[in-house]
């Protein structure tokens, strides 16, 4: 194996990272599966599907094998002349970008905020480089390897050689949702999405926008392709491809389509429909074919690239959810719709990216409202710091007040005064209660975080655990805890006890985001005997609390 990599080195001059990638001779076409845990290899006409038993993110072709990055921390290796699995290392916490200089595979290590280094013949660790939070797409271009930050939309940019970040390039002040980064001609193209949090008179088209960031490698200078002024409105660009003819190809996974844009005009080349939560786009060797997996379709979009029309659509697999619970997930995913978003601008997806949160805290009618994760969230009802959604279907008045969308159920939202005091929803819409069935089946990431002992008592003696009761860390009740004073509190100053429980990832806090740490929240709103040591010890044992698991694909219409 090891002349097979030195010479696929030696031709290799970019490799990104993708849910669907081509081989270099342009003969098969390879797409990760996420709901199935597999891996799919088209080749002609015929499809054959590797099992994984974990959930791939992205994957990187050498030779004849992929290797795909696992949620659950794993890197697998697949052989695609046996079609089988044969070899895999785990790797570490939660990863998602892989890409390769023909030697060594470097892969995002998205919940430990660190890119690994590792020998692509043995998968033995090289090096472990620390980055800032949340890395998330990887490219390897000109001997540096550039990492996209998930909730920033910056790139830093490692040294290949020395294995250190060398610089960190910034894109939107208010970036965020940004999964891969593109190397062409100079530049590094970033899909992402803006976060127009700090405006306080939102309306849906006003909250986020769709756009392409591109970055000048020799400058760091960024020039901005705005979508939905481009093109048309579009929701959460997500993967982008550029031909040497100066045509940019963008995946937007929200409103299933794909934005085709001639860069030297900045003008529109096309708009291609494509299927539903398109993830991942990759170009043939010849360029004559766009492929885009469509990951809640199960399918692959052949796009002819004279044309900009889809010739071929190719199942690559069935998805197992139950077919309430995969419906649930496509409208969460959507913004296609009018039922669900005005304008396809803004999906469930968009604020609670894969269920858990964007980071950022809203201006919305109640007030300043930090975005909390949906994980376990039928367990620990009611929804909203204000605890207005006392059901999961409840969420109609979002669809209808934030997204702009006509509502899921016929007639009134059953929102007025308040939700919790109109009659149900549940019942009144078979999409609304496959909505609530999917967020009932969210999994979070799985993380094995060292409990700190000291912390632990700590938390049970200084009267935390009275409101955060285990195992919910939540007593599920409203309390006035003196944080909402401002004068933009339209719903009283008592706020629903928040669960603890994945607290590592759902930075800032408070109801209004205006504690950026765990450490500064307990400085500043915590038991003010404690020394500077204990809040340390209590920061750890609250980091160390992980987000609720479920049974994988057991979900029921709660």
């Amino acid at each position: 194996m090891r002349s097979l990599l030195v010479a696929v080195s030696a031709v290799l001059a970019i490799s990104r990272s993708a849910p669907i990638a081509v081989t270099q001779n342009g003969g098969r076409v390879v797409v990760a599966n996420p709901d199935s845990q597999s891996v799919s290899v088209v080749e002609d006409a015929k499809v054959a599907e590797v099992r994984l038993g974990a959930t791939p993110q992205t994957l990187a072709l050498l030779g004849n094998r992929a290797f795909v990055t696992t949620r659950e921390g794993r890197v697998f290796v697949v052989d695609l002349d046996a079609q089988r699995v044969i070899a895999s290392a785990r790797v570490g916490t939660e990863l998602f970008g892989i890409a390769s200089d023909g030697a060594r595979l470097f892969v995002s290590d998205y919940g430990a905020a660190a890119v690994r280094v590792l020998d692509a013949e043995s998968l033995q660790p090289i090096a472990s480089i620390a980055t800032e939070e949340y890395p998330r797409g990887v490219t390897f271009a000109d001997d540096a390897v550039y990492v996209t930050h998930l909730r920033t939309g910056r790139v830093s940019v490692i040294d290949a050689t020395t294995l250190t970040v060398a610089r960190v390039l910034a894109t939107e002040a208010d970036g965020n949702l940004a999964q891969s980064v593109t190397i062409a001609n100079g530049r590094a193209y970033v899909p992402q999405t803006r976060a127009n949090a700090s405006n306080p008179g939102l309306l849906f088209d006003t909250t986020v926008f769709p756009v392409v960031s591109a970055i000048d490698l020799a400058t760091g200078t960024s020039e901005r392709f705005v979508l939905d002024e481009i093109d048309k409105p579009v929701n959460m660009p997500t993967d982008a491809v550029v031909t040497s003819s100066g045509k940019l190809y963008v995946v937007n996974a929200g409103s299933n389509d794909v934005s085709v844009i001639a860069l030297a005009q900045k003008k529109k080349a096309a708009h291609v429909a494509v299927g539903a939560n398109p993830r991942g786009i990759a170009l043939s060797t010849d360029e004559r074919t766009v492929y885009v997996t469509n990951a809640l379709d199960g399918t692959v979009s052949f796009i002819d690239t004279a044309t900009d029309a889809v010739v071929r659509t190719v199942p690559v697999t069935s998805i197992p959810l139950a077919p309430h619970v995969l419906n649930g997930k496509i409208l969460f995913h959507s913004s296609a719709i009018e039922t669900l978003a005005q304008d396809k601008w803004i999906s469930c997806a968009t604020c609670h990216f894969e269920g858990g949160t964007d980071g950022r805290t809203w201006i919305f009618r109640d007030g300043p409202r930090n975005t909390t994760a949906l994980y376990g969230v039928l367990q620990t009802l009611p929804m909203h710091w204000s605890g207005d959604l006392d059901e999961l279907q409840d969420v109609e008045s979002t669809i209808r007040n934030v997204q702009a969308g006509t509502g899921l159920a016929h007639g009134e939202m059953n929102c007025t005064p308040s939700c919790d005091t109109a009659p149900p929803n549940r019942g009144r819409s078979q999409d609304l209660d496959d909505l609530a069935a999917y967020m009932t089946s969210l999994e979070a990431p799985h993380r094995e975080l060292p409990q700190n002992a000291r912390g632990a008592a700590l938390f049970a003696s200084s009267g935390c655990a009275s409101c955060h009761t285990a195992p919910l860390y939540t007593d599920r009740k409203k309390h006035d805890v003196g944080t909402g004073t401002s004068a933009r509190e339209r719903k009283g100053s008592s706020f629903d006890t928040p669960s603890l429980r994945g607290v590592f990832d759902t930075a800032p806090y408070l109801h209004d985001g205006s504690v950026a740490t765990l450490e500064e929240l307990l400085a500043t709103h915590g038991n003010a005997v404690l020394s500077a040591s204990e809040r340390k010890d209590l920061a750890e044992f609250l980091r160390s609390i992980p987000f609720p698991t479920t049974k994988r694909r057991s979900a029921t219409s709660p």
